[in-house]
């Protein structure tokens, strides 16, 4: 028995038990519905009602993720806890390829604990930036699928088996139809195929087949249903007033997306727990440069550093693990780890940093989990939230409820999406989101305005969300005054409750 668990089949079922011995005391309790969350429930929904991406409903991301949901939604009916055990199914898969990495190129006690920090550090936050609920389902399915890209790039390397090829070229393009986070992995894939180990054209054609395949049906399945060209330019415009917008900049700037060298300050200043994390992609690019020739004699970690440096290009100069940057954690933490246990005479200290960062991660874990204290009922399920949040969604849910019919449109401002996902009421699927950066700077108020004078729904629900990380606070005072005065000259205030405003039309 005792040499099974040293086995690495039985490091890993210990990984597992561990793992659900954890969920035990988070289950149910991360996420934030007043934003982001309310989205991943909502879309998937109105996709089963016949809506299409980017047609009827506007999407950032790619198109596999919501695919995906609006599938288990059907098999398994849509509930709060269809899509968590997606997300706990989506972790278990990051944390096991973690550590089957790590044994690419460690002992199995430094991958077990390895994957140990990684389910503290991004699995169990409670916050928007975790695996099981996240901000967006899209970022973890991409990379869950980015490391077995990953895993099995490093195994063609060591094998030349041109399986591991193929597998990598797959779960590559998963990921990438998923989201674009790890956009420059396709050219690693190629440096590896077609100079490291040279793949030749026949079965580099076969990989480029398995690379293509999944997004090609993924798209295709939008053809299908009726996206057009007019359709898909529109959202290439859009997409192009995003990244461009100036309140992204902003937001990006504030946390360590973008470089900006206060504000980089600042996040070190206030998350000093967390400050050298933030320096890892810079460590780690530093490291290759000093110790290029001794690391690119070992092709595995030269590829791995490679893998891990261009996932951290959109976070390059701080890795804010507390926000986006817990996502691409997982590969520059592992990458550095390899890099000290291979560079460092003294073992005992990889396993300090090791210990001390699943401790730190753990901490975190559990002093944020006491916050999430309030249960939210729902016909769909409950969640344990912030008691702000909970009474927020509350209120709301209990009036459309009470108050609407199942045909009514019920458009919660600046966004509330999981209050039309709970009470099966149709919101706006296109202009869900008015929050500053959306309102001012991807759709452009007038469009906005003329949009809803167009379409006006039954009901209008104005909520006190504060979007002040985009230079604007409140819907209706600190911006939007123009579309809130049409609501007020259109609806009546039928009921007023937490700081939140219920606006029926007029007959």
């Amino acid at each position: 028995m005792s040499k099974f668990f040293k086995s690495d089949i039985g490091i890993i079922l210990l990984i597992i038990v561990l793992f659900f011995v954890i969920l035990s005391d988070f289950y149910l309790a991360q996420g934030l519905l007043s934003i982001d969350t309310g989205r991943e429930f909502y879309i998937p929904q109105q996709m089963l009602n016949g809506e299409v991406l980017y047609k009827d409903i506007y999407n950032i991301y790619g198109a596999l993720s919501y695919q995906i949901n609006a599938i288990l939604f059907a098999i398994f009916g849509a509930k709060i806890t269809t899509l968590y055990w997606a997300g706990i199914l989506n972790s278990l898969v990051i944390v096991t390829t973690i550590y089957l990495l790590s044994r690419e190129f460690m002992k199995k006690g430094l991958s077990f604990m390895v994957s140990t920090a990684i389910m503290f550090s991004l699995v169990f936050s409670t916050f928007l930036y975790n695996s099981n609920l996240p901000y967006a389902y899209a970022i973890s399915y991409a990379l869950s699928s980015f490391l077995l890209s990953v895993l099995f790039l490093i195994k063609y390397i060591k094998t030349e088996d041109n399986k591991m090829a193929y597998l990598s070229c797959l779960f590559c393009g998963i990921s990438l139809a998923n989201k674009y986070e790890f956009t420059l992995l396709p050219f690693i894939l190629v440096y590896v195929l077609g100079f490291l180990k040279p793949i030749g054209i026949k079965n580099g054609l076969k990989a480029l087949g398995c690379f293509i395949s999944v997004p090609a049906i993924s798209h295709g399945a939008l053809l299908i249903q009726g996206l057009n060209f007019t359709d898909i330019k529109e959202t290439i415009t859009l997409f192009k007033n995003l990244i461009s917008a100036p309140l992204l900049k902003l937001f990006f700037e504030k946390f360590g997306v973008f470089f900006n060298a206060e504000g980089i300050l600042n996040l070190i200043i206030s998350n000093k727990s967390f400050a050298i994390f933030g320096l890892l992609p810079i460590l780690n690019t530093l490291a290759l440069a000093i110790f290029f020739k001794k690391i690119f004699e070992d092709k595995t970690l030269f590829v791995l550093i490679l893998c891990a440096i261009t996932a951290c290009a959109k976070t390059f100069f701080y890795l804010n693990i507390i926000h986006m940057g817990a996502f691409m954690l997982p590969i520059i933490f592992l990458a550095t780890i390899c890099l000290i246990d291979k560079f460092t005479k003294q073992k005992i200290f990889v396993n300090t940093v090791l210990i001390a960062s699943i401790l730190l991660f753990l901490a975190f874990d559990i002093t944020s989990l006491n916050a999430k204290n309030y249960e939210l009922k729902t016909e769909k399920g409950h969640l344990y939230t912030y008691a702000k949040d909970g009474i927020q969604n509350e209120t709301a849910i209990d009036f459309v409820l009470k108050n609407t019919n199942k045909t009514d449109k019920v458009v919660v401002m600046p966004e509330g999406t999981f209050i039309n996902f709970t009470t099966e009421r149709k919101g706006d699927d296109f202009y869900y989101n008015l929050s500053p950066l959306f309102y001012n700077d991807v759709f452009g108020e007038k469009r906005v305005i003329n949009h809803f004078k167009e379409n006006m729904p039954e009901y209008f629900i104005i909520v006190p969300i504060n979007h002040i990380e985009y230079g604007s606070s409140y819907f209706g005072k600190d911006y939007a005054q123009n579309f809130y005065e049409m609501i007020v000259n259109n609806y009546e205030l039928v009921e007023e409750k937490n700081d939140i405003k219920f606006f029926r039309k007029k007959i």
